[in-house]
């Protein structure tokens, strides 16, 4: 890649609620980092009071996965719910700004990006307060939108799809543009020779069918209906990936039939060994798999965000939305043997890809100097 004629300094504030964030925070920051500029990564909870970060950081996980009802009523009244610019959760925002202000101060970036929507409101907040001299760009890492992304004093607006970019329009954000998701560079076609490989270290037949169960870097939500489901169909196999949670794996490694992987780092490679993904949240793993081409099943969405971003997925008609085995079986029948079907999805999901964060964040780099808050920044 050729480097950018402009070297400037980048910071990307996320946060580590779950895999996700982090990740494409990485793969941003490497593609810009290949441009020549210099890229800091800061995870918001670091900035809090620590018992403040470490409570954020484990009552996620276990509101899904213990009381999803409640998430669920989290979800629509603090981040589905009309407010101005996140008023409700302005506690976390404020205990992480004096930390943040000094980064910021510290690193002196050209640009700040965000790919968390509490560091979106955190970083827009010190713009509006004339302590972020720099363009604050938030970066929208889901297929839906809501409420606490946007704040006025944000710069720009990055987009993994049409119909996102429409939300945050339909919210008051923009400058907005549409980009695709990010994902790492192996996440592409896959060839018949790697497929072989990996299914032979998995000791799955030739002719048997390998359904990739996946419940995020937390292991998240009910898998096991899915697996126990799937493990019991004829010419099928279910190789699940359990992330982090040690549990969860050791439960599903006593289904007959199934295949239960703790952490993989070569998840490129488990894609290119599978059929089709059965997820549960419309998650990074999925825009990985629609990357790779490789068909997805939603099964029973996690709580709050995960039902509202695999609706969008589905909207997209990327996706197959179903909650019982019957279905489940179903859709994964016809993604494997319509291969019309199957090709025009591949297609699709593709389609996605259609721009470059890193390139677009790089062409700010080179407006100086910045704009003030709330100025065009990108092309639209």
């Amino acid at each position: 890649m050729i480097p950018s004629p402009y070297t400037g300094r980048v910071l990307i504030v996320t946060a580590a609620m779950g895999g996700g964030h982090l990740e494409v925070s990485r793969e941003v920051a490497r593609r810009l980092t290949a441009r020549g500029h210099h890229v800091d990564i800061a995870d918001l909870t670091e900035f809090m009071p620590a018992p403040a970060g470490r409570w954020l950081r484990g009552v996620y996980p276990w509101l899904v996965n213990r009381a999803p009802w409640l998430y669920d009523l989290v979800y629509q009244h603090f981040f589905l719910a009309r407010q101005q610019a996140g008023e409700r959760v302005g506690i976390p925002v404020r205990l992480a700004l004096p930390g943040l202000r000094h980064h910021i101060t510290r690193l002196r970036p050209d640009v700040v990006v965000s790919t968390y929507h509490l560091a979106a409101l955190a970083v827009a907040r010190l713009r509006a307060q004339g302590r972020l001299d720099c363009p604050a760009v938030t970066f929208v890492t889901t297929f839906s939108a809501h409420g606490l992304w946007l704040h006025p004093a944000t710069d720009a607006y990055l987009c993994i799809s049409a119909d996102a970019a429409r939300e945050v329009r339909g919210l008051g954000g923009g400058p907005v543009q549409v980009c695709g998701p990010v994902v790492r560079s192996e996440f592409g076609d896959q060839s018949t020779r790697r497929r072989a490989a990996v299914r032979s270290e998995l000791g799955v037949a030739a002719a048997q069918r390998v359904a990739l169960v996946v419940s995020g870097s937390l292991g998240l939500g009910t898998v096991r209906a899915a697996v126990t489901a799937i493990a019991r169909w004829p010419g099928w196999v279910p190789v699940v990936v359990c992330g982090r949670n040690e549990h969860l794996r050791t439960q599903l490694a006593g289904v007959p039939g199934a295949v239960a992987l703790g952490w993989v780092a070569d998840m490129a490679g488990l894609m290119a060994a599978a059929d089709a993904l059965v997820e549960n949240a419309g998650g990074l793993t999925s825009k990985e798999a629609l990357r790779v081409g490789l068909p997805v099943v939603t099964f029973r969405p996690i709580a709050g965000h995960g039902r509202h971003d695999a609706g969008a997925l589905a909207r997209l008609g990327l996706t197959d939305l179903v909650d019982d085995e019957q279905s489940l079986r179903a859709a994964l029948t016809r993604l494997t043997d319509d291969t019309a079907r199957r090709a025009q999805r591949v297609q699709r999901g593709q389609a996605l890809f259609v721009d470059d964060a890193a390139a677009l964040v790089a062409n700010l780099l080179q407006r100086q100097p910045p704009n003030p808050p709330g100025n065009s920044l990108l092309t639209v």
